[in-house]
C-alpha cells in the first residue's frame, strides 16, 4: 500500500469538520421540514429563531461534531486508497474507478454515519421546552447526545442505535458514487488548482448528488425521527406508502431547497479542506522521506 495511505484519512477528518460548521444550521431546517409535517422553510427558521434562538439552529450538532471526523475520515481514506488501488499501473484513474471507490466509501462510512445521523435527528427535532415547545413532538427531552445514545440502547440494544441502515445504505451509497464522479468530471473540466474551482465543484457536485436521492432521505429521516414507543412505519417501503397516500407526491421533494442551500457550502468546504489538507499532509510526508533518505546515505 503507498506509504501517503494515511493522508486521505487525516484530510478527510479536516474536509468533514469545515463542510459540518458551514451546514448544519440549514441542515436542522430540512430535518424538521422532512418530519414535522408541513412546514415551509420561512416558518421553519422563523420559528426555530423565535422559540430557540441561534442556539436552535445548532441543536445536534456535538455528536456529528465529535465523529464527522471519523466519518469523513473513513470516506475519503476508503475512496482515496480505493481509487489508487484501482488504477495502479494507469497515469490516471477512470470514472468507473471513480464510481466503484466512491460506493466503497459510502459503505464504510456507514458504520459512524448511522447512528450519528440518527441521534442528530432525534436532537433536531427537540423544538424547545414547555410552552416553547412547536410543531410534532413526541420525544423524551433528551439533555444532550449521550443521554440520546443511552435511551436508544435502552430501548432496543445496538439494532436501535441503527434505525433506519437500510435505506440510509441506499441513500449513501448512490449519492457517494455520484458525488464523487460529479466532482472529479467537474474538476477535469477546469484543472486549475485554486481556491474557487474547489469550492464550485464540491458545491456543485453536493447539491446534485443530494438532489438524486432526496425523496430516499426524506423516508430515511422519516423513519429515524419515528416515536419509539409506538412506531408510525414498519420499514422504508411502509414509511414511502403512508407518506405518499397521506401528503402526496410533493412530500419526497420536502427540504430541497435548505438541502440545496446547506449542499453547496457544506461540500464545498468539504472538498476544500480535504483537497488543501491532503496537498499539504503529502508534501510534508513527502519532505520527511527526502530528509530520512538523506541521513540514511550520510
Amino acid at each position: 500500500m503507498n506509504k501517503d495511505y494515511w493522508c486521505d484519512f487525516v484530510a478527510g477528518w479536516i474536509g468533514g469538520c469545515a463542510g459540518l460548521v458551514a451546514g448544519h444550521p440549514l441542515d436542522t431546517i430540512k430535518v424538521r421540514q422532512q418530519t414535522m409535517g408541513n412546514i415551509s422553510a420561512a416558518k421553519g427558521i422563523l420559528n426555530t429563531f423565535k422559540f430557540e434562538g441561534v442556539r436552535g439552529f445548532y441543536k445536534g450538532m456535538g455528536f456529528p461534531l465529535l465523529s464527522t471526523g471519523t466519518l469523513n475520515a473513513l470516506f475519503f481514506g476508503v475512496y482515496g486508497n480505493t481509487v489508487r488501488i484501482l488504477s495502479e499501473g494507469r497515469d490516471r484513474p477512470s470514472f468507473t474507478d471513480i464510481f466503484l471507490a466512491g460506493c466503497a466509501g459510502g459503505v464504510a462510512q456507514l458504520v459512524v454515519a448511522c447512528p450519528v445521523d440518527l441521534i442528530k435527528i432525534k436532537m433536531q427535532m427537540q423544538t424547545g421546552s414547555g410552552e416553547g415547545i412547536w410543531g410534532k413532538h413526541f420525544e423524551s427531552h433528551y439533555r444532550g447526545p449521550t443521554s440520546c445514545l443511552l435511551d436508544l440502547y435502552r430501548r432496543g440494544g445496538i439494532r436501535a442505535c441503527y434505525t433506519g441502515l437500510n435505506s440510509m445504505a441506499i441513500r449513501d451509497v448512490i449519492a457517494s458514487a455520484a458525488y464523487v464522479v460529479l466532482y472529479e468530471w467537474m474538476v477535469d473540466r477546469n484543472p486549475s488548482p485554486a481556491t474557487l474551482p474547489i469550492l464550485w465543484a464540491g458545491g456543485m457536485a453536493g447539491v446534485i448528488s443530494w438532489a438524486m436521492i432526496i425523496p430516499l432521505d426524506v423516508v430515511k429521516s422519516r423513519i429515524q425521527g419515528d416515536n419509539p414507543s409506538n412506531p408510525q412505519y414498519k420499514n422504508a417501503r411502509d414509511c414511502f406508502v403512508k407518506s405518499y397516500k397521506a401528503e402526496g407526491i410533493r412530500v419526497f421533494t420536502r427540504g430541497f431547497w435548505m438541502m440545496s442551500l446547506r449542499a453547496f457550502p457544506t461540500n464545498g468546504s468539504i472538498f476544500l479542506g480535504y483537497v488543501t489538507s491532503l496537498n499539504l499532509l503529502k508534501r510534508i510526508s513527502g519532505e520527511r522521506r527526502e530528509s530520512e533518505a538523506v541521513v540514511a546515505a550520510a
